[in-house]
């Protein structure tokens, strides 16, 4: 029987540390990970564990380490993978029943193999919405994934088994897909932090489509600095360089910040739009922006995801296939499916002009800022939730104020606001190209205590 050793699985960096000074190693790590996943089984984050082959990677890993080779960035460090994402041997089955019967994946998808390649193990699959398409994590075929921090509330979706595997302890990192704000509201109602990358940025090779021209492939962590290692390691293995640090604390707190307003935080529950207001606080001069034509940008992200959703799936045998959607996604294909050629185009076009319209906000700020979701995680099942000036409807809702992001193609990290209570997301939002700012004003932020993950440990599962 092995034996049983205490293991720091909420780091990166913590890990690193243990196993450079010898306390544990990568096999003892994995079977934290494991052990972990178990104990938290009644959240329905995993879809599905790896043990057999995280076991062997860790082997590979220790065995390394013994022979004197040096560290890979990633090295011993398990980590989760949407079910959107191929594993290689394993079926994708994308949160649906009607791929139960799909074959295993030939290859890893490119973002899984880059980290492999970085040393870090995949150690399970994580639960989804079907198909990608649902902002709750409420799948009636496997049922809803619970948030860690408050298992009778929602982890979002539709990344939300790999937000909730990371917030419950199961292993620091994980890869999630963001196409209209699927990594960002998870990230948010869990308490812990994510990225999506400038759209093309990271490759998408391996992931199944929901609608490629907005589709967004990144990290999902437990603290900043194990976003940018996991971020890093995402655009190609390499030797270990060291953590990421920002650019420096006076350089990050002169930094120019604008606060979206109206289009943006006047949609938001008063709490969400202070946390914006406390983030702001810390760097050197904030303005109010207002973009009242957001709801345009809205409008054109929406038809844009469902004409191209609609279509992937009739390529992907739809016809064959539909008696296995569930009646909400099925509506949602055929939705698509009769979205005229003419309406895509002029999103197409509109799409053009809003992404110049935000990048000229950065010739007089350095990083934009806006809540991320406008309330906190709601129950489950819950079909409407009130506070105050509306009433919201968390299926059509929880992604309200990153679509706009999305349509723009910006890179943008998920930060936890410190707060009593369930957690509240803001979006650090950069220019183009310029994921390093928004990553090293995350770094600065954590540092200053004012973003920090929102753990609650889920003792009472374990």
């Amino acid at each position: 029987m092995a034996k049983t050793v205490a293991v720091d699985l909420h780091s990166v960096a913590g890990i690193a540390a243990q196993l450079r000074h010898g306390s544990v190693t990568a096999q003892d790590v994995v079977r934290a990970s494991l052990a972990r996943a178990a104990a938290v089984e009644p959240l329905n984050c995993v879809s599905q564990l790896l043990a057999a082959q995280a076991m062997a990677g860790a082997l590979a890993c220790d065995t390394a380490r013994l022979a004197g080779k040096a560290p890979l960035p990633l090295a011993g460090v398990p980590f989760v993978v949407k079910n959107l994402l191929d594993v290689q041997g394993h079926a994708t089955l994308a949160g649906a029943l009607a791929r139960a019967n799909e074959p295993p994946a030939a290859s890893s998808a490119a973002v899984v193999q880059a980290w492999i390649a970085a040393g870090a193990i995949p150690v399970a699959l994580t639960q989804m919405d079907e198909y990608a398409c649902g902002a709750t994590g409420e799948n009636v075929i496997g049922g809803p994934v619970r948030n860690p921090l408050d298992p009778a509330r929602i982890a979002g979706g539709s990344s939300a088994g790999t937000a909730a595997a990371i917030a419950a302890g199961i292993a620091p990192i994980g890869i999630g897909s963001d196409t209209n704000g699927s990594i960002r509201a998870p990230a948010s109602f869990c308490g812990i932090w994510g990225l999506r990358p400038t759209t093309g940025r990271i490759p998408a090779q391996g992931c199944f489509p929901y609608a490629e021209s907005l589709d967004a492939v990144g990290p999902m962590a437990s603290d900043a600095s194990g976003l940018a290692l996991a971020y890093r390691a995402m655009q190609g293995a390499g030797p270990a360089t060291g953590q990421p640090m920002p650019a420096g604390g006076g350089a990050m707190a002169g930094l120019r910040v604008g606060i979206l307003q109206a289009g943006f935080g006047d949609f938001a529950q008063d709490e969400a739009q202070d946390a914006v207001l406390r983030v702001a606080s810390a760097f050197g001069s904030a303005h109010l922006i207002d973009l009242p034509e957001a709801d345009l940008a809205r409008d054109a992200a929406s038809i844009i995801s469902a004409f191209e959703v609609g279509r992937n799936h009739a390529q992907r045998g739809f016809a064959e296939r539909h008696p296995g959607y569930s009646a909400f996604v099925r509506r949602r294909m055929l939705a698509g499916l009769a979205i005229p050629e003419g309406w895509y185009q002029m999103a197409k076009a509109y799409q053009a002009v809003w992404r110049q319209k935000l990048e000229a906000l950065f010739d007089e700020v350095d990083l934009l800022l806006a809540c991320t979701t406008p309330y906190a995680a709601p129950l489950i099942g819950a079909e409407q939730i009130g506070g105050g000036r509306r009433i919201y409807v968390p299926r059509a809702d929880a992604g309200h104020l990153t679509r706009p992001v999305s349509l723009a193609g910006l890179p943008v990290v998920a930060a936890p606001c410190a707060v009593d209570g369930m957690p509240f997301g803001v979006q650090l939002i950069g220019p183009t190209w310029h994921e390093a700012r928004c990553l090293d004003a995350a770094l600065f932020l954590e540092a200053q205590g004012l973003c920090r993950n929102a753990r609650a440990g889920c003792n009472k599962l374990a």
